[in-house]
């Protein structure tokens, strides 16, 4: 039986977005007296950005568990895909660019 919300297009829609919310979320808990823009030129500047950006993806595991508690299988391969994009787009950063 197919279950709703099974899809690995949702799920890659949700992974891609956890971190970058998680990433806000960051921002506000810590550096709300900044404005985004001088809070991402400091990460940047202070080489920083990838490696808290990084930690972010961790948020990931939320919505990756419930998936699998809720058997959405489909859902939880999209996060997981949406792992190994983040994963090689900093790789390229780290190793490359």
């Amino acid at each position: 039986m197919k279950k709703r919300f099974d899809n690995l297009y949702l799920g890659l829609g949700v992974g891609m977005l956890v971190p970058v919310l998680a990433y806000f979320a960051y921002y506000l808990y810590a550096f709300r007296f900044m404005s985004l823009k001088t809070f991402i030129g400091h990460q940047t500047y202070n080489s920083v950005l990838l490696d808290n950006f990084k930690r972010c993806l961790i948020a990931n595991l939320l919505p990756f568990f419930g998936f699998i508690y809720t058997e959405r299988m489909k859902s939880a391969q999209g996060v997981l895909l949406s792992m190994f994009i983040y994963g090689g787009v900093i790789a390229y950063f780290v190793f490359i660019a």
